[in-house]
């Protein structure tokens, strides 16, 4: 599933849109980050800080774009987050 979103990252920076902007995804395992994913099932624990849980999976990819303007260091603006799944919420509580 990974190397298949980074192919389509690949064609998508390359033959859909600027340089400026990636996919999201979530890897399995990682922490959840609110700023750049939600919850496919919306636990509201998902949101509160020490309790966001690992990523079992990706469900949509999110975009991300790159920004800099006159006289700022370049940053990352999320124009579209990650819908994730989360282990808690597959019953493996981990």
């Amino acid at each position: 599933m990974i190397e298949t979103s980074q192919r389509l990252e690949t064609a998508f920076m390359v033959d859909v849109a600027s340089s400026d902007l990636s996919l999201l995804y979530g890897y399995p395992g990682a922490m959840f980050d609110k700023t750049k994913m939600t919850n496919e099932f919306g636990s509201d624990s998902a949101c509160k800080p020490g309790k966001e849980g690992k990523i079992a999976g990706t469900t949509e990819v999110g975009v991300e774009k790159s920004i800099c303007g006159q006289g700022e260091t370049r940053r990352a603006e999320t124009l579209l987050k990650v819908k994730v799944v989360l282990k808690k919420d597959l019953g493996d509580g981990k």
